[in-house]
């Protein structure tokens, strides 16, 4: 009886240390940290129009971010990313658009998924929703953003949207330590700037966006150059073999252009080993050693590269085996680039010009109403003078008699120099300033006593009071 207690006694106490330390081993399972070098690929866009106006401007066009090598710093839930054209935060927008701010973020507890919104002010004329969503594993990170924009411009309404879209692959975590240099490169893994190769140098060339590739469409009138495709993304070859890659730039709409990029050999420990054409024929030589190369076809400015592979002929199956490749050693993918750089945001500009044109346009207004109002003032400038002129050159009396004043204090005859006339300028001032016109003879009066004489409305001498009598 002893020894059947004693045997089920034993399980059970080992059920119990087993429950006992499963929630401790649970705890120490903590996902790794995001913080290291990372590899981001070219951030693509992908624009429908609703409705769009001939007052809305120029029509979106996709505006890429070309890829590169990136570092990313987790800070609690959030991750901070710098590289790659810019830096950007897990809690903020992508879209960079005046007047859009932040109105709701979320993030998971283990540091594994965001979703910011942004939006415009209700006030706003170019309403805007931006929705960014990132989702994260332990070794790769995807970012989508999707935009809704509506303006308002000149009773027009401009109506459209965007998607965009960009993946970061790790490439070291932060506290490992860097891979051996002898380690031979894993075929499936796209050319990255700064990622250390076989040799442990580093290819100069950011990695290219890979998609499937688009058919071109025939097209009387193309526009211009908006996309360039060259396919494959990624082939595996052996020293002394030569291979023909594809380039294709198409337009907004995907119509072919007759354009073709420029090829070059990307700087690497394989370069001087291989040689490219103006078609895009690459060729290596026998001697050429194993490692990875890049080759960079680009136009406009924009350019994408594509990863080769170099190996042994002996150890070719092997890596074809488990590189993902097609039997001919290629990617059924083509590595792309975005050529076109319009945005949204383009009907600023044009807003700003319609807005200098009304300036002026009103400055050109006032300005004439003020040409207007001088000449009119000009004018009655002109009619004053005139006026002036003619009151200071009113009749004056000529007589031979002496001048006398009137009850008034007025001179009836010429005024002695000083003297004041009615209009209050002085008497020899008036001649001198304007000459006296002959004006018509004015009769006066004289005191038959004293010969005194008086203009004609007096009537007694001012001296003996004698009556006045009219002057013949």
């Amino acid at each position: 009886m002893g020894r059947s207690l004693a045997s089920q006694a034993l399980p059970l106490a080992l059920l119990a240390a087993a429950l006992a330390a499963a929630p401790r081993s649970s705890a120490a399972q903590e996902p790794p940290t995001l913080s290291g070098a990372w590899t981001a690929s070219a951030l693509t866009e992908q624009w429908s129009i609703a409705a769009w106006g001939d007052a809305c401007g120029p029509r979106p066009r996709p505006q890429g971010a070309p890829g590169g090598a990136v570092q990313i710093k987790q800070q609690g839930s959030e991750l901070s990313i710098s590289g790659a054209s810019r830096s950007w935060s897990t809690a903020e927008c992508w879209e960079q658009m005046p007047g859009l701010a932040r109105s709701k973020h979320s993030a998971s507890g283990n540091a594994r998924s965001w979703q910011t919104r942004c939006t415009t002010s209700a006030n706003d004329p170019r309403q805007a929703v931006v929705t960014t969503t990132t989702q994260a594993t332990d070794t790769r990170i995807q970012m989508v953003e999707t935009g809704q924009y509506r303006f308002i411009i000149q009773d027009t309404t401009c109506s459209a949207s965007v998607t965009r879209t960009r993946t970061y692959t790790l490439v070291r975590r932060e506290g490992e330590a860097p891979p051996a240099a002898s380690a031979p490169p894993v075929a499936s893994a796209p050319a990255a700037e700064g990622k250390p190769a076989a040799e442990g140098k580093p290819v100069a060339s950011a990695p290219a966006a890979e998609g499937k590739p688009a058919a071109p469409r025939a097209c009387d009138a193309p526009g211009e150059p908006a996309r360039l495709q060259v396919t494959p993304s990624r082939k595996l070859m052996r020293p002394g073999e030569r291979f023909q890659f594809r380039a294709l730039v198409l337009d907004a709409d995907g119509c072919a252009l007759p354009t073709r990029p420029a090829w070059s050999i990307a700087p690497g420990p394989l370069a001087s080993a291989a040689t490219v054409d103006a078609t895009g024929a690459l060729s290596l030589g026998a001697d050429a050693g194993e490692g990875r190369l890049g080759l960079v076809a680009s136009i406009a400015g924009k350019g994408v590269t594509v990863a080769i592979e170099v190996t042994s002929p002996d150890r070719y199956d092997a890596l074809l085996a488990r590189s993902g490749l097609n039997p001919a050693g290629e990617s059924d993918q083509a590595a792309i680039a975005v050529i076109a750089t319009g945005t949204i945001g383009g009907r600023t500009t044009t807003g700003e010009d319609v807005a200098r044109q009304r300036k002026h346009l009103f400055v050109a207004i006032v300005g004439g109403v003020a040409a207007c109002l001088g000449f009119a003032g000009l004018i009655l400038l002109r009619r004053g003078r005139r006026r002036t002129e003619g009151e200071l050159e009113g009749p004056v009396s000529t007589g031979d008699a002496p001048a006398a004043p009137d009850s008034a204090g007025a001179w009836a005859g010429p005024a002695p120099a000083g003297a004041p006339r009615a209009d209050g300028i002085a008497g020899g001032a008036a001649r001198d300033e304007a000459p006296a016109r002959p004006a018509s003879r004015v009769r006066g009066k004289i005191c038959p006593t004293c010969g005194e004489n008086y203009p004609g409305e007096a009537m007694f001498c001012g001296k003996d009071g004698t009556q006045l009598v009219p002057l013949n």
